[in-house]
């Protein structure tokens, strides 16, 4: 059987709150109710890795076991931006995106995990395109939004944690479970 998986960032419960009052403001704005993104489950996705065996799985867990999280302070917490709102992927509105400033001790930690994978050899959905860090939190199904949702934030966000999710498809949304909790360090703790 298979499960699943991703490699995510949570949100911190402020940010969760944010978010809450910015989709309250963007429903005033387009006029109607908008299907979200249930808070709890919102997230930054590093990796998605699709449905991988149980034998894969096994091998996910020794790399969150074994990861290099001392090399170059990659175990330190994430302070990064939210940029702005808008649809997502870009060119397309079947979603309403947070887009997150790029950083290089981002992109240096999934490119590790990455690596890893391949040595194990363990088959999963790799992305096709550029990796684009974004909060995904809302996707727009039967409805499509004719206005301009574009905002500029320059919102403060910290990432404490990464988590190896499992991740449940039902009728009313994606279900998730946590397997693998790391947390990150902030910048006080490794004084």
């Amino acid at each position: 059987m298979k499960t699943r998986l991703f490699i995510g960032l949570p949100l911190t419960s402020g940010l969760k709150k944010k978010i809450a009052f910015l989709e309250e403001d963007l429903e005033k704005e387009i006029g109607y109710k908008i299907n979200w993104i249930k808070l709890e489950n919102l997230h930054l996705t590093l990796i998605f890795l699709g449905y991988v065996t149980f034998d894969d799985f096994l091998k996910i867990e020794e790399i969150f076991k074994t990861f290099p999280w001392g090399k170059k302070n990659l175990m330190k917490e994430f302070h990064l931006k939210i940029k702005k709102i808008d649809f997502g992927p870009p060119g397309k509105n079947s979603m309403i995106w947070l887009y997150v400033e790029k950083e290089k001790r981002l992109e240096e930690v999934k490119k590790e995990f990455e690596k890893r994978l391949e040595e194990y050899k363990i088959n999963y959905k790799r992305e096709e395109r550029d990796f684009l860090p974004h909060i995904n939190f809302c996707r727009l199904k039967e409805k499509k939004i004719n206005k301009e949702i574009k905002k500029e934030l320059n919102w403060g966000v910290v990432f404490e944690e990464i988590i190896l999710y499992k991740s449940i498809l039902e009728k009313d949304g994606a279900k998730y479970e946590e397997k693998i909790k790391i947390k990150l360090f902030s910048d006080s703790d490794m004084l």
